[in-house]
Formats: structure tokens, C-alpha cells, sequence
């Protein structure tokens, strides 16, 4: 089997169920930013398992980073199939997402202030991921006005980006804490 097939030159593609879709349309530019997504987590996930500041805490954020790339997948598997439900995200996906949100959340001070990304390498790159994460939201609100979509799939992109925003902090916290041991301050 060839990974070229050609079908897509002339700007078409094909869901699960052999439907054609434009590649500019609504549900391919949803598809695109679920993908792109996945990839930059992939990348946090690559970057964490490999930072020795995160101590104890990198395993269960890269493992908690598997859970949502295969979330991502479910979702991007439901838009080429919709008449599957198999692929419908549940009240459980959000509310995981939430507790991890709540539990990260016990150790950040509050901060009243708009966030500057670019504190370290892997809070900036959790950022990008994060504006990833709103525009994926943003396409998939276009995209249910055309096609009925499981409701949860937007709840949980609206809660995954809180959730990488929190992430993101806890790293610049996590990092900072790390050089103060190395450097005595």
C-alpha cells in the first residue's frame, strides 16, 4: 500500500464513510487544528519526559497528556464518522480534565495579571498549544452549525485550554523553584 494515493490534488478529501469533503471546508480546518494539536502535546510530552526540574510531576502530566492525545483522536475520529457514537466524549473526559485543573491549581499562587508566555522553552511551547487548543474550539462551534457534533467535544476543548494554561504555569513555577535550589537564591 502507497501512503500517496493522489485523490486530494484537485483540494478534496474523504471521511471514514467515503464522504467528500473540500479541504478548505469547516470540518477538514477543524480536523487540520485537532491534528496540529495532537502534535504540539506529542512535543510537551517529548520535552517533559526529558526535564529533570520536573522531578515526580513530569510522569503524571505525560501521562495525562496520553489520555487527552487519544481524546483528540476520538474527536477527530467522531468528525469523520458521525454515525458512530462510539466516539461521543462523556461527562467523565470533562470532569477529569477539571480535577486535573483543580489539582494543578493547589500549588500556583493566584496572579491577577495577564500572562506573558516565553518564562522557559516548554511553558512557552504549552502556550502555543494552548492558543491551538481555543482555535480548535473556535472551529468546532463553526462546525457544529453545519453538522450535528457530540456537545461534550466543545466543553472539552473549552476546558482543555484552562487546562494548559494551568499547566503551563505550574512548568514556569516548577522551573523557577529549580533554578533557585541550584543557585542558592
Amino acid at each position: 500500500m502507497k501512503i500517496y494515493t493522489g485523490n486530494g490534488d484537485i483540494g478534496q478529501t474523504l471521511d471514514l464513510n467515503g464522504k467528500s469533503y473540500y479541504k478548505d471546508s469547516p470540518a477538514i480546518h477543524f480536523l487540520g487544528t485537532l491534528d496540529e494539536l495532537n502534535s504540539y502535546l506529542g512535543l510537551i510530552k517529548a520535552m517533559l519526559s526529558h526535564d529533570d526540574s520536573w522531578q515526580f510531576s513530569w510522569k503524571a502530566s505525560c501521562n495525562f497528556l496520553i489520555k487527552i492525545q487519544r481524546n483528540l483522536m476520538k474527536i477527530m475520529a467522531h468528525v469523520s464518522d458521525l454515525s458512530s457514537e462510539k466516539y461521543f466524549l462523556s461527562n467523565a473526559d470533562v470532569s477529569a480534565l477539571e480535577k486535573e485543573i483543580d489539582r494543578l491549581t493547589e500549588n500556583i499562587p493566584k496572579k491577577h495579571e495577564l500572562v506573558l508566555p516565553g518564562e522557559n522553552i516548554i511553558e512557552a511551547q504549552i502556550q502555543v498549544s494552548r492558543a491551538v487548543a481555543r482555535r480548535a474550539e473556535r472551529f468546532f462551534f463553526a462546525l457544529i452549525k453545519e453538522q450535528p457534533l457530540c456537545p461534550k467535544a466543545g466543553a472539552y476543548l473549552n476546558r482543555l485550554s484552562d487546562y494548559l494554561f494551568v499547566l503551563s504555569q505550574q512548568e514556569s513555577l516548577i522551573n523557577v523553584n529549580f533554578i533557585n535550589q541550584i543557585t542558592g537564591i
